[in-house]
């Protein structure tokens, strides 16, 4: 039987493995509706807020961890990546809420189960690997590594940064396995799902220089497919040609997307020869980046613009 302290480690951090032993032990077996009805809670809060609080609390925790089962079904069954990707950094967003009041204990515990090799300094200082850096630290101006104390190829963070950047490593912790198949779950999950309301955002298509202001919101949010497009139609014509920036910063800038792109999906081939080729492209010949519009009409069918922008208006999921 679990102990006290591994239900409290699984209730913060459901992905860990205490998480498993939990679920493994009291995972009933037939669907309970109780277990739905907080899964949806879950999935709704993270699609709506696009973080799920984390609140301390003494009793149901086990249930809490059951719900993440769940929530996982039910968002897999919105047949969405862009509700999936939502629901995963809300979870990682909720993780580190809680990572910001726990030990430095559990923190490098959580960081060696999510494969970041973290080591404490001092009070308030943690040291990380630089490639393990490069690839998770947020897309913040205080991320760049001409921010960080580097030495023989270790980079050095406050326990803030180090949390932040765990951040992005749970988010890839928690997209292992996401989407589930629908024909790995249950009927009556897939049938519930449908009752799951997912927000869509009201978006204004302004005139004038305005117009192109969503593309800083695009950049902000990873994408699931299309990147190579968003790259050349969108992207390197926005920072090159609409905000001015020279090649090699809007360069740099792409890649730091493309990089967060790849913690919701790894899989992509694009290199940065061909981001800096499509600025330099884009400069030559002037290119302007696709309107809001034309971008939902050429990909919309890859990009789910509604959970990019985040918005609060409403629509049911229709399961299929």
């Amino acid at each position: 039987m679990y102990t006290k302290e591994q239900l409290d480690f699984a209730y913060k951090y459901p992905f860990s493995e205490e998480g498993k032993i939990i679920i493994r032990e009291l995972e009933p077996k037939g669907i309970d509706q109780k277990h739905l009805i907080i899964g949806r809670a879950r999935v709704e809060e993270a699609l709506e807020k696009g973080k799920i609080d984390y609140v301390a609390m003494e009793y149901g925790k086990a249930d809490f961890v059951i719900g993440y089962v769940y929530a996982r079904m039910l968002v897999s069954a919105l047949k969405s990546p862009g509700s999936t990707t939502r629901y995963a950094a809300a979870e990682a967003a909720r993780a580190a809420d809680a990572l910001m009041k726990d030990n430095d204990v559990n923190l490098l515990r959580l960081a060696r189960e999510v494969g970041i090799e973290v080591a404490k300094e001092n009070t308030d200082s943690f040291s990380l690997n630089f490639a393990q850096f490069l690839a998770n630290a947020p897309i913040e101006q205080d991320y760049t590594l001409a921010n960080h104390k580097l030495n023989r190829g270790v980079v050095t963070l406050d326990r803030y940064q180090t949390i932040k950047t765990l951040g992005i490593a749970i988010t890839k912790s928690i997209m292992r396995g996401l989407p589930i198949k629908a024909s790995e779950m249950p009927k009556t999950v897939l049938e519930y799902s449908r009752e799951i309301r997912i927000p869509v955002a009201k978006v204004e298509l302004r005139e004038g220089p305005d117009s192109i202001y969503w593309i800083d919101k695009l950049l902000a949010t990873p994408i699931f497919d299309a990147r190579h497009r968003t790259v050349n139609l969108i992207l390197a014509p926005y920072l090159v040609t609409i905000k001015g920036m020279p090649v090699e910063k809007a360069a740099e800038k792409i890649s730091n997307y493309i990089a967060l792109c790849k913690t919701v999906n790894p899989d992509t081939k694009i290199t940065d020869r061909y981001i800096r080729y499509q600025c330099e492209y884009a400069k030559s010949h002037g290119l302007k980046p696709l309107s809001l519009a034309r971008a939902r009409t050429e990909l919309g069918g890859s990009i789910d613009f509604d959970i990019v922008f985040g918005g609060s208006a409403e629509q049911k999921g229709d399961g299929k």
